[in-house]
C-alpha cells in the first residue's frame, strides 16, 4: 500500500545509504500578494522550504516585491511576459513554441526582465520558466545567449539535451490533473510518483533533484494539506536553485 508510513520507510533507506534526496518547491503564475500566496509562504516558512516563485511579469503588482522582501526563503523565476498562447490553434498552447519568431521571443523575454528589474524583485534568478512548460528547441539553446542560466519546465516536455551555460531542472510532480476539472489527483497517486521518483534516484542517480510544482492560484485545501504533510515528512531535504547549480 502506498501511504506516509511507505515513503517513511523509503527514507529510511536513503538515511541507511548515508545519501539525502534533494528536493525543490516551484510555484507558477505569481503575480500578487493573495490569500493563496500568504498561504504559500507561510507553509514555506513553518518547514524552512524554499519557494520558487514563477512571476508573470506583466501585470505584476508592486504589493509582491514588498513581501516578498521579508521573506527570505522565496526566490523569484521570471515565468514568460504575459502567459499568452503564440502558437497556431491546434497546437500545444505556448509562448515560446518552435512556430514563433525568436526575434519576438527575445524582445518579449527582455521586457519581462525589465519589469522585474525595474520593480525590484528580492532574489530575482537569472531563470525561466516557460508558460505552460513548454518550451521551442531553438530558444532553450539560445536562453543563455539572452542571459538565463536555468531553465525549468515538467519533464517529458520537449528537448533536455544540454546546452552549455544552462542548468536545466525540470519539476516532476504536479497534484493537479489538469485535464480533469484542476482536481487534485489524490494522496496515493502522489506518493506513488514520488516515491517512483526516490527509488529511482536512490538506485541510479541520488544526486538528481526531484521537482515539486503548485500553482497557487488553483490550490484547494486537499492540495495544501497534502503539501503540509509532505513538507513535514521531508524536513532538511529541500534545496534552492543555487544549490543546485553549484552541484550540477
Amino acid at each position: 500500500m502506498t501511504d506516509w508510513a511507505a515513503l517513511d520507510t523509503e527514507l529510511e533507506q536513503w538515511d541507511a545509504a548515508s545519501i539525502t534526496p534533494r528536493l525543490w518547491w516551484r510555484d507558477d503564475d505569481a503575480q500578487a500578494v493573495t490569500p493563496a500566496l500568504k498561504r504559500l509562504l507561510q507553509l514555506s516558512q513553518t518547514y524552512s522550504v524554499p519557494a520558487h516563485l514563477s512571476v508573470i511579469p506583466e501585470g505584476l503588482q508592486p504589493d509582491l516585491a514588498l513581501r516578498l522582501r521579508d521573506a527570505d526563503h522565496a526566490y523569484v523565476l521570471q515565468h514568460g511576459l504575459r502567459h499568452i498562447n503564440h502558437e497556431p490553434k491546434g497546437l500545444p498552447a505556448s509562448e515560446v513554441g518552435n512556430t514563433r519568431d525568436l526575434t519576438s521571443q527575445k524582445d518579449d523575454l527582455q521586457q519581462g526582465w525589465d519589469i522585474l528589474q525595474t520593480a525590484e524583485m528580492p532574489r530575482l534568478l537569472n531563470a525561466f520558466v516557460p508558460p505552460w512548460n513548454r518550451i521551442g528547441d531553438a530558444t532553450r539553446r539560445l536562453l543563455p545567449e539572452w542571459g538565463y542560466n536555468f531553465l525549468s519546465a515538467y519533464e517529458g516536455r520537449g528537448d533536455a539535451a544540454p546546452v552549455k551555460g544552462l542548468t536545466h531542472i525540470d519539476a516532476h510532480l504536479d497534484p493537479i490533473r489538469w485535464k480533469y476539472d484542476r482536481v487534485f489527483r489524490g494522496e496515493t497517486k502522489m506518493l506513488a510518483m514520488f516515491l517512483e521518483h526516490l527509488k529511482d534516484r536512490r538506485m541510479n542517480a541520488p544526486t538528481r533533484p526531484i521537482g515539486y510544482v503548485t500553482h497557487h492560484l488553483q490550490t484547494g485545501d486537499d492540495i495544501w494539506n497534502f503539501s503540509d504533510q509532505l513538507f513535514a515528512h521531508t524536513r532538511g531535504m529541500w534545496v534552492t536553485i543555487p544549490e543546485m547549480q553549484k552541484e550540477t
